[in-house]
């Protein structure tokens, strides 16, 4: 990335502008928005991953004649980037991207935020700093050749906005312990950060410095946010609170750092990390029955058993539902604000009122239909703590439970009263399993509610 000596390049054009000395340093400010155009350059088209392997080790002119399509993920319109278009992918928009520099002030207005655009590549330079992609024109310091800022009048030669309207680009949701340079130049949204206590209500930079204040995790992992004190927002306070923000991923002396656009872009509604409830991890925290009653499936549920000696406070916890041979969660259930007491249950329902008619008492918690509570038995169910890790599996994600080892149709799956160890592999053994089909070992015997299920009651000693 480049440093911040970009703005002294902007005063002396500004100075040049007002004596009439300098025309090279002037852009066309004038000039309309380009016209839509669908075709591009009608060069052969390549990807990014394409694009990157033509790179040698060192900055070259591409000589071919090529295109690449790409989406916009960056704008100039405050004032906190100058001189660079932060470009994905157009097929793979969260495979990386790459910086675009240009000496084309508000940019935005050539090259919204969100559009398509083609970039036709013969011509230009290409090459890598810090880890990170570039395109551009060129300058040469002490006979080494870099990718520099492209001529503003030669922009439209090489950028070229395609006819579909803008389309707001999706962040690559990740956390500060998940970066990596192949997020570089890609817009991100960093989760669970918050500025540090000596920095959060300062204003985002001084007047006229580049400055870089410094996101925070709840444990103590830093990432630092670059700011410019030429934006239109330089003087407000940072957030004080704790949430994510969105940006563009750069790197900065061996450091991630990111790039925001406008305050717009943080959303710090949640309280700051020393008033968070601290995370808990447990083995001890099982799926122990799910029900689906042959004569109800209203009566659908999900028990969870502690098998320890001491409360867990479940705060960060969730449990996702894989449905049918899906790769991919469905609808995902907070465990947020729940205690699982000492050799205790927690009971989930999608449909409270009819759970308490059948069973008799309220459940812990009421959740979504056709969530981890509401399965019709041929489903995954996984439990994840606050860290990210799979804790405790029921079935196998990605493999339709019909006919396998985890098919509780009409049935319930029981966990054996002599398992207190929560397992991320489904481990068949331990399980009873009824349903209406047999087979896998598992009991060919419907189940209907209330009589044959019993939620909030599961033993911890052997099996009989």
């Amino acid at each position: 990335m480049k440093s911040g000596f970009e703005y002294l390049t902007v005063l002396w054009c500004f100075t040049g502008l007002f004596f009439g000395l300098f025309s090279g340093c002037q852009p066309d400010l004038g000039a309309d928005p380009p016209e839509r155009d669908c075709s591009g350059f009608g060069a052969q088209a390549i990807t990014l991953s394409e694009l990157k392997r033509i790179y040698p080790g060192e900055t070259i002119q591409i000589a071919d004649s090529l295109q690449w399509e790409a989406i916009v993920v960056s704008s100039d319109a405050t004032s906190n980037i100058f001189g660079e278009i932060y470009l994905q992918d157009a097929a793979d928009p969260q495979g990386g991207g790459l910086v675009f520099y240009t000496d084309l002030l508000e940019s935005h207005s050539q090259a919204p935020f969100g559009s398509r655009v083609s970039v036709y590549l013969q011509g230009l330079y290409l090459g890598v700093s810090s880890g990170a992609f570039e395109l551009g024109g060129s300058f040469s310091s002490f006979g080494n050749l870099s990718v520099g800022r492209l001529p503003a009048r030669l922009f439209q030669n090489h950028i070229r906005v395609h006819c579909e309207s803008e389309r707001l680009p999706l962040p690559v949701a990740t956390e500060i312990t998940e970066l990596s340079d192949s997020l570089l130049n890609t817009f991100v949204e960093v989760e669970n950060v918050e500025f540090i206590t000596e920095e959060a209500g300062l204003p985002f930079a001084e007047a006229g410095m580049e400055v870089r204040r410094t996101l925070s995790d709840c444990y103590g992992n830093s990432l630092n946010v670059k700011n410019s004190g030429y934006s239109d927002f330089y003087a407000q306070p940072l957030p004080t609170g704790h949430g994510r923000v969105r940006g563009l991923l750069n790197k900065y002396r061996n450091r991630f750092e990111l790039v925001v656009m406008s305050p717009s872009d943080f959303d710090f509604r949640a309280p700051r990390c020393e008033f968070l409830t601290p995370s808990m991890t447990s083995d001890s925290v099982l799926i122990s029955e799910i029900a689906d009653p042959d004569n109800l499936p209203e009566a659908r549920f999900l028990e969870l058993f502690n098998a320890s000696g001491g409360e867990i406070d479940l705060t960060g916890w969730e449990l996702l539902r894989y449905t049918n041979a899906n790769v991919e969660p469905g609808r995902t259930v907070s465990l947020e604000g729940l205690v699982i007491p000492a050799a205790g249950t927690l009971v989930l329902s999608a449909h409270p009122d009819v759970f308490e008619a059948t069973y008799g008492f309220i459940p812990d918690k009421s959740v979504s239909g056709n969530g981890p509570a509401d399965s019709n038995g041929d489903d995954t169910l996984v439990l994840i703590d606050p860290f990210g890790n799979v804790k405790d599996t029921f079935g196998n994600p990605g493999t339709d439970g019909s006919g396998t080892p985890h098919e509780f149709e009409d049935g319930k799956a029981e966990r054996r009263a002599g398992v207190l160890t929560s397992s991320p592999l489904y481990n068949p053994s331990q399980w009873l399993v009824y349903n209406d089909s047999g087979g896998h070992n598992s009991i060919e015997e419907p189940q209907n509610a209330p009589e044959d299920f019993s939620p909030g009651n599961h033993p911890s000693g052997s099996d009989q």
